[in-house]
């Protein structure tokens, strides 16, 4: 399905190519050194712009890449999210999300990796969640408030910057995708069998709003979930199937999208919700509210982030794409 996986440590070949990878990376962070993109051999896998028009991204092996530029040249790092030299800082991250006032910020990833910036990611520091289990999206509402999603059932949430984090087990160890906060007792999370939750209490307790039937095998999972407004959203799955609400999640209707593939992120830009997903598709809709499906590349798309007209998608195999007009087109970013 496209989704992040840890590597396998099975030959010292790879290891040792893994590490030489790494250390590649680690010299341009050490260095300073200007990039245009990101290297092949490692995944992108989540997005932010801050609103400077900054660019975050995220993905294997510690990446962080930033272009305060509007994506011409990037610089390359490796965050340190563990105890150990460069070679050490080798899980996987999965997501990042801004304040909107853009000063703090938090990243999360493999193992249960949380790390906060609180001057804009200018640096970063580890913040101890109370889970091991992978955490795959965030969701940011603002200096105090944040939330993540993972597997094993974990949804967490924090009401003071990160210094303690909550820890939600759901009744059945489905991994969740995505979360989102439109306020800080008003929250949503998407996952595995069509399950969507609903919170309205910061995260403390979830109730089940749609799906959710774990004995059905035959039902995928939900990826994302995007608002326009807190009436109006998209959630997006496996085979083009999507659901949407236009009462605030109290009921929730199937459509489909005009290619059966899945969709595995979701970002609004003008009132429009985009989706990416496999195979490099973006999915959208034109002025006329037909869906419209973009294939620039052919490498998964992992996540999506807009500012204006101005958005970003990052994916698989390095990854970067761009729009200035809202996702009427898009290019590749070398």
């Amino acid at each position: 399905m496209g989704l992040p996986r840890s590597w396998t440590w099975v030959l010292a070949a790879m290891l040792a190519a893994v590490f030489t990878a790494t250390a590649a990376v680690s010299r341009g962070a050490v260095t300073g050194k200007r990039v245009s993109g990101a290297p092949t051999w490692l995944s992108l896998y989540g997005l932010a712009i801050r609103p400077d028009r900054s660019i975050y991204v995220v993905g294997s092996k510690g990446l962080l890449m930033v272009s305060t530029d509007e994506g011409k040249s990037w610089t390359s790092q490796v965050l340190h999210e563990r105890a150990g030299n460069l070679l050490f800082q080798d899980r996987d991250l999965y997501a990042i999300k801004f304040s909107p006032d853009g000063k703090s910020g938090w990243v999360v990833g493999e193992m249960g990796i949380a790390l906060h910036s609180d001057d804009g990611g200018e640096s970063w520091k580890s913040q101890q969640t109370g889970t091991r289990s992978n955490l795959f999206n965030l969701s940011v509402v603002d200096a105090q408030h944040a939330y993540a999603c993972g597997a094993d059932g974990v949804l967490l949430s924090t009401d003071d910057a990160g210094a303690h984090w909550s820890v939600y087990k759901y009744k059945d160890p489905i991994t969740f995708f995505d979360v989102k906060f439109l306020a800080p007792d008003n929250g949503w999370a998407v996952g595995e069998f069509e399950s969507i939750l609903h919170s309205t209490d910061g995260g403390k307790t979830w109730n089940l709003s749609h799906g959710g039937n774990t004995g059905d095998y035959t039902v995928g999972p939900y990826f994302s979930i995007a608002f326009t407004d807190p009436e109006h959203a998209i959630v997006s799955g496996l085979n083009g199937e999507i659901v949407v609400t236009n009462d605030g999640g109290k009921t929730w209707s199937p459509e489909k999208l005009p290619e059966t593939v899945a969709t595995y992120a979701a970002a609004q830009a003008d009132g429009q919700i985009w989706l990416g997903g496999e195979g490099g598709r973006l999915v959208g809709k034109d002025a006329t509210g037909k869906w419209v499906v973009h294939r620039p590349t052919f490498n998964d798309i992992t996540d999506l982030a807009f500012a204006g007209k101005m958005g970003f998608a990052v994916g698989l195999n390095g990854t970067i794409l761009r729009t200035d007009d809202a996702g009427e087109q898009w290019q590749v970013v070398k």
